[in-house]
């Protein structure tokens, strides 16, 4: 995906404040009542902490995918895990209709309002007919009142129904009960299966 933020730049100059490392706290919790299966995606993998949380709770391959090669360029990978340095909306080929379910966290928040259609029609590409996405999506994620400044983006509840909608049913949607500190009842935990 191309934005004007140099992610790589951050990563190397240790300025990725978003990485807490260790895996989202509502996706452990999730995953804890309802893993993952199959092969799944995360686009905007970072460092890769949920890549390997949803590999150890049972999922058959995890893909981890970012613009930045330093973002996993030293982390330790599990045998049922691999990461690529790549783009969401230049996926491979080999990459259409090939996943049962994507887990997103700070990926679409990463991306401006103008692209996020294209964000909705990258996802449903990836995802077998009746995959499932799993995202953690920020409502709030900042403390001033500029929606506009970013990234972090906002989203809206009515902007993720009227984005997912074409391609998505909902399936679950809920304020998740934990969160990294400072991001409680800031995000919304959603379930949606591909149309």
């Amino acid at each position: 995906m191309t934005t004007e933020t140099d992610w790589e730049a951050l990563y190397q100059s240790g300025e990725a404040q978003w990485d807490k490392g260790i895996a989202a706290p509502a996706l452990l919790a999730f995953l804890a009542e309802s893993p993952l299966t199959g092969r799944v995606l995360v686009p905007g993998c970072g460092r890769g902490h949920d890549v390997r949380a949803i590999a150890a709770a049972g999922a058959e391959e995890v893909i981890g995918l970012d613009l930045a090669p330093s973002a996993f360029a030293d982390v330790e990978a599990l045998p049922n895990t691999r990461f690529i340095v790549g783009d969401l909306f230049a996926l491979p080929p080999a990459f259409a209709s090939a996943f049962d379910a994507v887990f997103e966290h700070t990926c679409y928040c990463a991306i401006p309002r103008e692209r996020r259609d294209d964000y909705v029609q990258a996802v449903a590409s990836a995802l077998k007919p009746g995959g499932v996405l799993l995202g953690i999506f920020y409502l709030n994620p900042r403390d001033d009142l500029d929606p506009t400044l970013g990234p972090p983006f906002n989203a809206t509840l009515d902007e993720l129904d009227t984005r997912f909608s074409e391609h998505f049913t909902l399936l679950r949607s809920e304020t998740p009960t934990v969160a990294f500190p400072g991001r409680e009842n800031r995000e919304v935990l959603r379930l949606l299966q591909k149309k």
